[in-house]
């Protein structure tokens, strides 16, 4: 069954969303039991869109998300477009610290343990444009040589020299510069523009390497193919349908901006010393996800909890979830999808116990590899 909505407070649309880069993003709770066992205070940075935004593009942009967002678990709006916590929030949780404060966040942010550059809605290039990579990157760099002084200067809650270089610095982000591509390229530009994005990876990763970063995990990019707003959005035929009803087109580009974003990480560790580059396969275990969707206790995967239309997708870009008319199902967490484009929090749960397992991950270390070193 599901909820009808009507006006409420203003929750931007996707479409409008979209203005600023089509989004990405999603969120079962890890059990208590997954401890920490880190020997010094976990520090993490963030960079990517809307799959790891904890509320930077709310806060960059002052709009105020409303439930159903956050409902989940945090039984109000957060800032992100989920109906509970993102992959970045159980990681997290999974070395008992807290989540990551945005960094655009004026009101009351806690760096002590990292900060978070992601802004949904966020690509690699243009590399000026808010809040591209590149300009997540320049954020870095500034907090990066400002916290240390403020820090000596008796300010709380920021990150000491310590801190920047035992971090851990991961990267989620790609997925947009693919979705955009698409509303205007062909097949064959698309891929001829992938290594771009992949060339703005590298020069972050090696920027933060250069500013005395030494631990990375980077994700790959998710089944785009196989999100319901691509389904009703994208022109296409049958012959463009795979076996469980994704675009083929959209998943193999994820799969070759994949394989190129390994290649780069394979490169970069013979070429920075003393440095430790994990590459996370997150499209295998979202595409696992929605492949043995009973056997991991979801249904309808490719179909929306929040939205409109009704089945197979419940999506209306017009009628998107928090807009006038929506629908919200009852029970979010037997739902992949949350709004068509993001994840819901039990699947943003499954997906961070897959890398937790390290099953995924290239060369396969524990995700607190860096706070035990």
């Amino acid at each position: 069954m599901a909820t009808t909505r009507g006006e409420g407070s203003f929750v931007p649309s996707l479409r409008t969303l979209s203005y600023y880069a089509v989004m990405l993003g999603l969120c079962l709770g890890l059990p208590s039991s997954a401890a920490s066992r880190c020997k010094r205070k976990p520090v993490i940075f963030n960079f990517g869109d809307s799959n790891s935004d904890t509320g930077g593009f709310s806060a960059g942009l002052g709009i105020n998300f409303t439930l159903p967002a956050g409902r989940a678990f945090f039984h109000e709006a957060t800032g992100r477009l989920c109906d509970g916590r993102l992959t970045i929030d159980f990681l997290c949780e999974s070395l008992n610290t807290s989540f990551l404060s945005p960094y655009l966040e004026s009101l009351g942010p806690n760096f002590s343990n990292g900060a978070n550059f992601a802004v949904a809605g966020a690509a690699t290039i243009p590399r000026y444009q808010p809040f591209s990579l590149g300009v997540q990157l320049r954020q870095f760099l500034l907090f990066r040589s400002r916290s240390p002084l403020l820090l000596s200067r008796g300010h709380a809650n920021l990150v000491g020299e310590d801190g920047f270089a035992d971090a851990l610095y991961t990267i989620d982000i790609g997925q947009n510069d693919l979705v955009i591509q698409f509303t205007t390229l062909p097949y064959s530009q698309v891929i001829g523009n992938i290594s771009v994005f992949v060339e703005e990876i590298r020069f972050a990763i090696w920027s933060i390497y250069q500013s005395g970063g030494k631990n990375f995990w980077v994700h790959n990019t998710g089944p785009l193919g196989c999100l319901p707003n691509i389904l009703v959005t994208t022109a296409h035929d049958a012959s463009d349908i795979d076996e469980l009803g994704c675009l083929r087109s959209h998943n193999d580009a994820a799969r070759e901006f994949n394989r190129r974003l390994q290649s780069l990480c394979e490169e970069l560790r013979c070429r920075m010393k003393n440095a430790t580059i994990v590459y996370i396969d997150v499209f295998a275990i979202k595409y696992d996800l929605i492949a043995n969707h009973v056997e991991h206790g979801f249904e309808n995967p490719l179909m929306a909890c929040c939205g409109n239309g009704g089945p197979p997708y419940n999506y209306n870009p017009n009628i998107t979830c928090g807009r006038s008319g929506y629908t919200v199902c009852n029970e979010a967490s037997r739902h992949v999808s949350w709004d068509g484009v993001h994840y819901t929090e039990a699947a943003n749960s499954f997906v961070a116990t897959r890398i937790l397992s390290s099953n995924y991950s290239t060369p396969p270390v524990a995700f607190d590899f860096f706070c035990n070193v």
